[in-house]
């Protein structure tokens, strides 16, 4: 400090006093502004995310809906269960492999799925809980609730788990849930972006909810889902309830009421187990014909679907994987296989509607028919019969699986005009082949009727004669699901109704009020008349007089029904005959249907498996003695005659008179035949229908193309024919090879 009277120190610049007094100020500006933009600005965003790290809210999972069969029985029921999960934004970082070691430990699962569960469940939402193990027991729980303290992040939750107690008895019908898979939960995730929070929080997914996998739980997983609640709770640092604030209750799913009767279901696999032998899967299908209603549907191999449900039964998962019988696959909705004979009811009804045909239609099968090649007129192709069946009018065509007779029918032979391809094609996609049918479960295949585009677009060839002589045995190329051969009966028993088949009947609520009821839905309406349906029915029922159902009569029921014995690519066994697979569908009582019995048989034939089977299925349906079934068909037996005089023959489209004799295979080329001098000429126009008969309605819609070519209806020798080799299906496809029988 200066002495008095001496001279003051140097002072302090002003500019830099003044520069001072600046950054002080911007300083406490700068620090006011932040203070305002926390405070202010996002003031309110930061105060949610502390109130969401003092308060959450959670989803509450809705109670999914139960599964009753048509008598009340649960088929699909709902347990309580324990899960564990982990908050990841509860979970300290510095703690989380100790967490993760000592969870392993209780929990007996691998350190690292809990790793990799909590890294995927932080780039959603790290307060959303991430499911690490369901279905934990008692004992486990005991361990976690106790050790709560060096667990921080980790929750115990309950939960109902599915449980199936028919297990395999309906898996293929009820399916199963299992986690949402990834691909899943992205998909959902991109369609719920647009959603309002209150939409997304009822209609979309969080990433460790569980859906319906396949079967019903699939097909109706938003029914029976229900619509998911939330809790506001508040939560002390470990992220653990310390009380609830709000609850909304959730919705929960409908219950399901199906027309499946488990007795019969039960009673249908156990005749089916018994029957189908050493064949390494069957189907048999129940219906309704006058609804559509599907009573009972079995597929053989099958699996227990409560196997998904449980993580200590991976193994058995495994198994099920990769079982080279595929148990997972159904058959009845999307096996494809050549319907053999069964098909033949198509190529009936379209000729009875084209008046191709008559009650009085006689067809003379000696054993087989000889086409011309196209190519070389010398060379002779045989589509034989399965016998020497004679003189056969036409429901004695039915009642004997006739190939011969139907061979005429579908394609024509010499002077008689068939329906031809795309005629029979037409025919076939309104009985409801080549689509699916509608049917209220997923992975229905479409089946496959040929025609010449899609001979061409698939392999590249063009459609010859031989092709529809197949395809009117149900051979060759065209496929069928036992679901389709089922729908078809059904539409020959009602009189023409194709029923979308149903096996949900109903949606009720909690408290069992019926939400909304499934009536039979009709898809089309096919333009035969009541009495060529009859006519149809009539060669079913007289089947059981016939060499082909006799053994599998059942005294005091009358049955209509029709055997198929398909034949496809495979290897051949000692006598050079390829491998076939075994139909019977038939309905009964044959005059008033309550009914229809579909059954298929790997590597069967249709009179010595699928035929008993549906045989003991009918008498266990109506009640009567399971007697023992009769001696099944010998190979090669050669038929009785035809039951009855063959009536006289009527004018128009009849097959010319030959001698009751076996057409021997030739050795070599033969030349092409001439007409049978006792040939009676055939007008080129189709005649009328007999005074008798009502006169036809208008045919099928059916695309504009020519009738089959001339060539084919002329005299023998006066052109090459349309026949010729075809190429072979591929295996999948199951389809016959040229110029084979479809078998009785």
């Amino acid at each position: 400090m200066a002495r008095l009277g001496e001279p003051e120190g140097p002072r302090a610049p002003r500019g830099r006093t003044r520069l001072l007094r600046l950054l002080v100020f911007a300083a406490f500006l700068v620090l006011s502004l932040q203070a305002w933009r926390l405070q202010v600005v996002q003031g309110r965003a930061y105060r949610e995310q502390a109130d969401y790290n003092r308060v959450r809210i959670s989803a509450i999972p809705p109670t999914r809906g139960v599964i009753y069969d048509a008598s009340g029985h649960v088929v699909a029921a709902n347990e309580p269960s324990f899960l564990v999960s982990i908050v990841p934004a509860d979970l300290p970082r510095e703690r989380e492999e100790a967490v993760y070691q000592r969870l392993a430990d209780i929990l007996g699962m691998d350190e690292d799925a809990i790793r990799a569960a909590v890294e995927r469940g932080r780039g959603d939402d790290a307060f959303a809980p991430v499911v690490v193990r369901r279905g934990v027991d008692d004992l486990a729980i005991q361990r976690v609730e106790e050790q709560h303290t060096r667990l921080p992040g980790v929750l115990v939750q309950s939960e109902a788990v599915r449980k199936y107690p028919e297990g395999e008895l309906l898996s293929h019908i009820l399916g199963y849930i299992g986690p949402i898979t990834a691909e899943q939960y992205d998909l959902q995730r991109r369609q719920c972006s647009g959603l309002d929070p209150e939409q997304r929080r009822k209609e979309c997914y969080g990433p460790s909810d569980r859906v319906g996998i396949m079967g019903l739980e699939s097909q109706y997983e938003r029914e029976l889902r229900g619509s998911p609640g939330q809790r506001l709770s508040e939560v002390d640092v470990s992220g653990r309830t310390v009380r609830e604030l709000r609850e909304e209750q959730p919705e929960p799913g409908l219950n399901l009421v199906l027309n499946v009767d488990t007795e019969l279901q039960r009673a249908v696999e156990q005749i089916v187990r018994e029957g189908m032998r050493d064949s390494p899967s069957a189907v048999a299908i129940v219906t309704r014909p006058t609804t559509g209603e599907i009573l009972a549907m079995v597929s053989l191999p099958s699996f227990d679907n409560n196997v998904f449900l449980s993580p200590d039964r991976e193994a058995e998962v495994e198994a099920l994987l990769t079982d080279p019988n595929r148990p997972l696959f159904d058959r009845a909705v999307g096996g494809q296989y050549p319907p053999g004979s069964t098909f033949k009811l198509v190529t009936a009804a379209g000729a009875l509607h084209e008046n191709i045909a008559n009650r009085g239609t006689i067809i003379e099968s000696r054993g087989a028919i000889f086409v011309p090649d196209e190519y070389n007129p010398q060379l002779m192709h045989r589509f034989p019969d399965w016998a020497v069946l004679g003189r056969l009018s036409f429901t004695q065509a039915i009642a004997l699986s006739s190939d011969v007779y139907f061979y005429y029918l579908g394609g024509g032979f010499e002077r008689f005009q068939g329906l031809g391809n795309e005629r029979l094609a037409a025919y076939a996609r309104q009985f409801g082949f080549g689509a699916r049918t509608g049917i209220d479960l997923p992975g229905e295949a479409e089946g496959i009727v040929p025609d010449e585009t899609w001979k061409q677009e698939t392999l590249g060839e063009r459609w010859v004669k031989g092709d529809t002589y197949n395809m009117s045995i149900g051979q060759g190329f065209v496929a069928a699901t036992p679901l389709q051969i089922a729908n078809m009966t059904n539409t020959i028993a009602n009189g023409g109704t194709v029923y979308r088949p149903r096996l949900v009947h109903a949606l009720v609520d909690q408290e069992g009020h019926t939400v909304r009821e499934f009536p039979p839905e009709i898809v089309r309406k096919l333009p035969l008349t009541p009495d060529q349906w009859a006519l149809i029915r009539e060669g079913m029922e007289l089947g059981y007089s016939g060499t082909l159902l006799q053994h599998v009569r059942t005294p005091g029921l009358r049955v209509a029904g029709k055997t198929g014995t398909a034949e496809f690519y495979g290897p051949s066994n000692a006598r050079g005959e390829l491998p076939t697979h075994g139909w019977y569908t038939g309905f009964a009582p044959a005059d008033k249907p309550e009914i229809a019995v579909t059954v298929f048989v790997e590597l069967g034939s249709g009179s010595n498996e699928p035929a008993p089977i549906a045989t003991r299925i009918f008498r266990h349906y109506f009640n009567l003695p399971d007697t023992p079934i009769g001696p099944t068909v010998p190979a090669g037996l050669l038929p009785p005659p035809p039951p009855g005089a063959p009536p006289a023959a009527a004018p128009g489209n009849t097959a010319p008179a030959a001698p009751s004799r076996a057409a021997p295979a030739p050795t070599a080329p033969a030349p092409a035949r001439a007409a049978p001098a006792t040939a009676v000429p055939v007008p080129t126009a189709v005649p009328p229908a007999p005074p008798t008969a009502p006169p036809a309605p208008t045919p099928l819609p059916r695309p504009a193309i020519p009738t089959l070519g001339t060539r084919t209806n002329s005299a023998p020798g006066a052109g090459a024919s349309d026949a010729g080799p075809q190429a072979a299906p591929a295996a999948p496809r199951s389809a016959g090879g040229p110029g084979r029988p479809g078998g009785p």
